[in-house]
């Protein structure tokens, strides 16, 4: 069964632009999370019950080793089978 993501990304260029919508898996809502992580420059906060994407993994990784303030919050639960 497919999941239905709705993901509406906010950035300082695009915070007046219409909402975007991407569906997952294959949907390319990975990739449309990806290219905003690479964009930011002072923060992101992520919030999520579960967290197992690699290339988002990666993404957060580079954007805070570049120095941007990376907070991610997760369930407990969930936090056995991160990344």
């Amino acid at each position: 069964m497919r999941r239905l993501i709705t993901l509406l990304l906010l950035t300082a260029t695009s915070i007046l632009a219409a909402p975007k919508v991407y569906f997952s898996p294959k949907g390319g809502c990975t990739q449309a999370l990806v290219s905003e992580i690479n964009k930011a420059k002072r923060e992101i906060r992520v919030q999520a019950y579960s967290f197992t994407s690699v290339p988002i993994f990666t993404a957060l990784v580079e954007a805070y080793k570049r120095g941007v303030d990376v907070s991610v919050i997760l369930d407990r639960v969930s936090t056995r089978n991160v990344v």
